[in-house]
């Protein structure tokens, strides 16, 4: 969004010419009308938020994907398991926004059935940010919990004291209801930072701080041994349980297992008496005076964009790895590449 500067190497986009364009790239594609508009809303979002690691640099991979025959963007999730509180779904390889958007749905619908559901998903694509899947099901008065793996693919996180790398980034999302949005939500890699955080920064600046890695330049766990182990919770939730692949020495399938667990609130407490509760200690936390030169306290999930923000037709820059592209889609789908400010 714009400050009035533009670094160099930068273009700039107005949101509303970026959101058709990835409309008409998923389309090319095959998706439906409907979720090509969903995935651009998703991509915006990101970029919103203030991740443009998981914003329209991630629209060239998802073209690439389809056009190569990895990813289905016209397939539909199916239920291969239904107990009721515990359904299981082949994402049967569509695009993981579009397989998550409808498992987090059948979650929160499950949830106020049962008052907890849980739903998993194997062989999906990936499904970039989980936040906007959290923030949903939060709008809905229910709580969840995600975990996502890769398949075991991807393997480019170290174990602590380890030179090569056994984990994927292993991301971990949770959602909470507070009194009106935005919602309490937490969207986090098991890694210092995400693998797309990583590349976003060496396409932007040419280099990443040296903290983030280690050995061979691969992602350090963050937090050492705690990262570490959240990671491994990752492959037996995302990974074992949903029958995805887990991390091992045989080649894997490049692709998303996911587990989300959904509670819903009400049926434990009065959901108006609850979202009380927590706004009370989030003010508490934010009260806090602030060190010298400190920003102001955020709680997490407060830098998503708002309904009025995702509307307007707000200035969106892009680095030139991100822009040549989206020229080269655009050629090759034979469409128009969006127009710059």
């Amino acid at each position: 969004m714009s400050d009035g500067t533009r670094p160099e190497g930068e273009t700039a986009f107005g949101s509303h010419q970026l959101r058709g364009f990835i409309e008409r790239c998923m389309h090319a594609v095959g998706a439906s009308t409907g979720d090509s508009a969903y995935m651009a809303r998703h991509l915006i979002a990101s970029e919103l938020a203030g991740h443009p690691s998981h914003g329209l640099r991630r629209l060239p991979e998802y073209v690439d994907r389809s056009v190569a025959g990895i990813t289905n963007a016209a397939a539909k999730s199916m239920i291969e398991k239904d107990r009721g509180a515990l359904v299981a779904m082949n994402g049967q390889r569509t695009h993981g926004h579009f397989a998550l958007r409808d498992a987090t749905q059948l979650a929160v619908e499950r949830a106020k059935e049962h008052g907890i559901s849980a739903v998993a998903v194997r062989n999906s694509d990936f499904a970039g940010r989980f936040a906007p899947f959290c923030e949903d099901a939060a709008e809905q008065g229910v709580i969840t919990l995600v975990f996502g793996n890769n398949n075991g693919s991807l393997q480019s996180v170290l174990p602590p004291g380890g030179t090569q790398p056994r984990l994927s980034t292993n991301p971990i999302a949770a959602g909470v209801p507070r009194a009106k949005a935005p919602h309490l939500v937490l969207d986090f890699a098991t890694s210092e930072v995400a693998s797309g955080r990583l590349h976003f920064e060496k396409d932007s600046t040419g280099s990443a701080p040296e903290t983030w890695t280690g050995p061979g330049g691969h992602l350090k766990a963050f937090g050492g041994f705690k990262g570490f182990g959240l990671g491994l919770l990752v492959e037996a939730l995302g990974g074992a349980l949903t029958g995805s692949d887990t991390v091992s020495g045989r080649q894997s399938e490049e692709a998303q297992g996911t587990l989300i667990i959904a509670l819903d609130v009400a049926q434990l407490r009065d959901l108006d008496d609850y979202t009380a509760q927590v706004e009370e200690f989030i003010a508490h936390v934010k009260s806090s005076e602030l060190e010298p030169g400190a920003r102001a306290i955020r709680a997490p999930g407060e830098s998503a964009p708002s309904p009025e923000a995702m509307a307007e037709g707000t200035e969106i820059r892009l680095n030139a790895v991100t822009t040549g592209h989206l020229h080269r889609i655009a050629q090759q789908l034979g469409i128009e590449p969006p127009a710059s400010r």
